[in-house]
């Protein structure tokens, strides 16, 4: 978990969320012509939100699976699992550790989706879909925000450099728990923006109480 995300958003949709806060995202390059019923999956290229150096908040679209700055081979020799980022160890493992103090950011995201194992599941079949959402809310409407961290990498065989991120899993809360033991970091759009200007893993808030959420199962 988090290997499976959907964005039914476009730009436009939250860049009024941060503007209505007095934060308005500089983009670095153009909207993809993307379906909004379409799901992210790792590898996929899809937009994140970060601090630039001088504090504005900048968006583009990155690479779904965190390559870190250490890296110098080829793009495809590196297979470290780089998709989810552990909160409980993020700060001290190799591929996260420098993103962890310095690639703080977030994905925007509507729903989430969880595979389980229905009653009298056999190995090779196929297992239930759920798609995980919350209410909507004044300040952004169905969009929320993972946790996340991102990387700028220099791989053998890209010279232009990659942008790449990892999305941030802590255990499952009551609600998430019924079928996985963990779930992303899901923040409103407060506490995104204290996600990006403070930092800190240990500040980053838990799961909400059950009722939070809502599953639904969903075709596959």
């Amino acid at each position: 978990m988090c290997n499976e995300y959907q964005l039914r958003a476009r730009r436009a949709d939250y860049d009024a969320a941060f503007r209505a806060v007095g934060a308005d995202v500089l983009w670095l390059d153009p909207e993809p012509n993307r379906p909004l019923d379409g799901a992210f999956r790792p590898t996929d290229r899809a937009p994140i939100l970060r601090r630039s150096p001088e504090g504005r908040i900048e968006g583009l679209e990155a690479r779904w699976w965190l390559v870190p700055g250490f890296y110098r081979g080829p793009l495809s020799d590196w297979k470290a699992m780089c998709t989810n980022a552990r909160i409980e160890t993020a700060a001290t493992t190799a591929s996260f550790r420098d993103a962890v103090r310095t690639g703080r950011c977030l994905a925007p995201v509507t729903a989430v989706f969880e595979y389980d194992a229905p009653p009298g599941w056999r190995k090779g079949q196929p297992k239930r879909r759920w798609e995980v959402s919350w209410p909507a809310d004044d300040a952004s409407g169905p969009i929320r925000f993972m946790a996340s961290l991102c990387a700028r990498s220099r791989p053998a065989d890209l010279p232009e450099g990659l942008d790449s991120f990892a999305v941030i899993t802590r255990p499952a809360g009551a609600d998430m728990s019924r079928i996985h033991d963990r779930q992303p970091v899901i923040l409103t759009l407060a506490e995104g923006l204290a996600w990006l200007d403070r930092g800190g893993l240990d500040a980053l808030p838990g799961p909400g109480p059950g009722g939070s959420l809502t599953l639904r199962e969903a075709p596959r």
